[in-house]
């Protein structure tokens, strides 16, 4: 029986990895598979799972792709490194790669839509203004990668970790912008707004105009009782003086000793 061959030191062992290692990419764009090996090449096999992507040895002039990814991949024959064009979500999966039927690299790529630009929306009390983040409903790609961070002039910004919302004392600066940033491995967006928008004007301003008014119609009320008093008490009093006239013209003794 003829021994196994023995590997030379130009085939590093150290080289095979069992371990998957993620890779991203964004929907429409290209993403690079890359190898690390450095032995001499004489046949390339890419998989996806158990399926065939793009194959090559030195038999063949160039390499030679499979459904669906005909057209869509270039594969360096030099050093083994795969690119895939015009990524879809279906082309998410598990990869491997098998370097002269020896080396054998595995890649997770997980394909992502863009971000969108997040909304903000808040709500305020007696106390705090409470500003969150959110991502549009429609978007449902890897919700579990976004990350969230805050800018802004207040310590509950810089003291929140990954969170989607903070609150903000009320009797801060309301003239101060705050920003919202999210982000994945890829890429990052952000939107802002100014705390005086979560407190409208009529509410920030309403104790004191309240007030004022309440003022302007407690001020009238008190006038229109005062003038209708006075009306009624000199109405009053020109009835009883004429009242009192009327008496002594129809007392006929007061006619007989008339006053001094």
């Amino acid at each position: 029986m003829t021994p196994p061959p023995t590997l030379g030191k130009d085939y590093n062992t150290d080289f095979i990895s069992c371990v998957s290692q993620p890779i991203y990419g964004t929907v429409n764009m290209s993403v690079t598979l890359y190898t690390s090996g450095s032995i001499p090449i004489k046949e390339i096999m890419w998989r996806k799972k158990k399926d065939k992507v793009v194959e090559w040895d030195e038999e063949l002039l160039k390499p030679r792709a499979y459904p669906p990814f005909v057209d869509r991949v270039h594969l360096d024959v030099t050093s083994g490194n795969l690119t895939i064009f015009n990524l879809t979500s279906s082309d998410e999966e598990d990869y491997e790669v098998e370097l002269s039927s020896i080396t054998d690299t595995k890649f997770t790529l997980y394909v992502i839509e863009p971000l969108p630009f997040p909304t903000l929306n808040c709500t305020f009390t007696a106390e705090n203004i409470t500003v969150r983040c959110r991502i549009p409903e429609n978007y449902s790609s890897h919700i579990n990668l976004i990350k969230y961070s805050w800018n802004c002039f207040s310590e509950q910004c810089q003291n929140s970790t990954n969170s989607s919302e903070v609150s903000i004392k009320r009797e801060s600066d309301l003239s101060q912008e705050i920003q919202c940033i999210i982000s994945n491995p890829l890429s990052k967006q952000a939107s802002s707004l100014v705390l005086a928008t979560c407190v409208p004007d009529n509410s920030r301003h309403s104790f004191v105009i309240i007030a004022a008014v309440l003022f302007v119609v407690i001020l009238a009320m008190f006038i229109w009782l005062y003038k209708r008093d006075f009306l009624k008490r000199g109405g009053e009093r020109d009835r009883t003086e004429k009242e009192a006239i009327n008496d002594r013209n129809s007392d006929p003794t007061s006619q007989l000793h008339p006053a001094p």
